[in-house]
């Protein structure tokens, strides 16, 4: 798709805008430059989080390496170098990432959350691929090799099924028990690590330091576990741990898409059908992660149901790639439309109605307190210190919901809506992961 100059210059501002808003979630540090929180220093998530650093990572790969040279491009280059440097300084010797670190590198983890090899594995990867291909130099370039290797190795030792062929996760992107088993999310994102680690190993193929039964094995997998997740004509999001597909809709069913396989691509079609004819909210609109049967104890409501920006992002950018231009657009405006007056967007959103109820059914009863810190989807020996520090972000962010982020309308369904978790520092990488989608500037899906 060939730009105007004028269609240039727009999507240049527009990538400066949201990487302003993203600049905005990061925290001066003399160490390593920049450090990229979710959120605001002051706001619900404080902290470095691999998942979204990780998706962070792919839009900074691009910006940076596009043809187009955006003003961004610079910026986006050194948060990618900073985080990459943070996740080699913070990984555990044998290899283990966890759910998220401090400012100072302290493990705060709670959840075990085992796709957090997988990102950490691909922050390093787009790093050292983009280094390459603008030919900066790459100090501690053997560390950076021998960072990933050591996690493809624990990966595969502790979370990895070799008779299934598949890696087992207890929480993942949702942070709850409605995960545990085998899902579509996090295999989708062991494939997307493995793929960027066999590029590495042929870019730095004489400096390479990788185990090649490691590497063999990382092919073996990739190649087989794109269809491991499809029943009929579309994916299922999980295999729960005693092997039975869990068929409910789920955003997480964009994870071929996603991570960059889409060889089927009727199955995606019939996949996002899916996902759009259940999971639109029917009074916000955008797509809710899952459906909310909040009296499933596995099922966990964060300050009342409503639609995922990111994830809406995300659909949007499937419908540019597919060519449902119309749509993508339609779901850029929603989220347009619930941004506040400094062009910021929230986490997600419910209305006053589902807030209020949150709060006096879920909150102070404690069940959500019981949901969020649910044993078996802790880690082993968990200090509850960390459990005490969450609760009361949780605490604050809800007065903080309840006092400055709602706003009221009796027009609205609801009473008005709340906007939560603003700026969220994923959602404005998604935003712009969409606009380059849609101007044509986006990697090669692979087949």
């Amino acid at each position: 798709m060939k730009l105007s100059q004028n269609e240039l210059n727009l999507l240049n501002d527009q990538i400066s805008e949201h990487m302003n808003h993203i600049l905005k979630c990061t925290v001066p540090d003399e160490r390593y430059g920049r450090l990229l929180l979710a959120s605001p220093p002051d706001r619900r998530y404080p902290y470095i989080y691999p998942r979204d650093v990780s998706s962070a990572c792919q839009l900074f790969r691009r910006v940076a390496g596009s043809r187009h040279q955006y003003d961004a491009g610079p910026t986006a280059f050194q948060l990618l170098e900073a985080m990459a440097r943070f996740m080699k300084d913070v990984q555990r010797s044998d290899g283990f990432w966890g759910q998220r670190y401090s400012l100072q590198g302290e493990d705060k983890s709670i959840y075990k959350q085992e796709d957090n090899i997988a990102h950490g594995i691909a922050i390093l990867c787009n790093y050292l691929l983009t280094a390459h291909r603008l030919q900066k130099p790459i100090p501690d370039l053997q560390d950076y090799l021998q960072a990933v290797d050591k996690a493809v190795q624990f990966a595969l030792k502790h979370n990895y099924h070799s008779e299934l062929n598949l890696f087992y996760s207890t929480t993942a992107i949702h942070e709850s028990a409605i995960e545990e088993g085998y899902t579509c999310w996090v295999n989708l994102a062991y494939q997307y690590a493995f793929m960027l680690t066999r590029e590495v190993d042929m870019v730095f193929q004489e400096k390479s330091i990788m185990d090649p039964q490691c590497l063999e094995l990382c092919a073996h997998f990739e190649y087989s576990v794109r269809e491991l997740f499809m029943a009929g004509d579309r994916y299922f999001r999980r295999f729960n741990k005693f092997g039975h597909m869990d068929l409910r809709p789920d955003v997480t069913l964009l994870s071929p898409f996603y991570f960059g396989y889409v060889k089927y691509t009727r199955e995606l079609e019939r996949s996002v059908a899916y996902i759009e004819s259940h999971l639109c909210d029917p009074e916000l609109g955008m797509v809710m992660r899952y459906l909310p049967f909040y009296k499933d104890f596995d099922t966990h409501v964060h300050a009342g149901n409503g639609p995922w920006l990111q994830y809406t992002a995300i659909l949007a950018q499937y419908h540019f790639w597919n060519g449902n231009r119309e749509r993508g657009e339609q779901l850029l405006n929603m989220i347009n439309q619930y941004r506040n007056e400094q062009g910021e967007i929230p986490e997600h959103l419910s209305t006053c109605e589902r807030f209020y109820e949150f709060m006096e059914k879920e909150w102070r009863t404690g069940i959500d307190f019981e949901k969020e810190f649910y044993k078996p989807i802790l880690l082993d020996n968990l200090d509850f210190g960390h459990i005490l520090e969450e609760a009361n972000n949780m605490a604050r962010s809800y007065k903080r919901t309840g006092e400055k982020c709602m706003i009221l309308n009796k027009k609205i369904k609801g009473g008005g809506y709340i906007q939560f978790a603003t700026p969220l520092m994923w959602s404005h990488v998604e935003y712009a992961r969409a606009l380059l989608v849609r101007a044509g500037d986006w990697w090669r899906m692979r087949n």
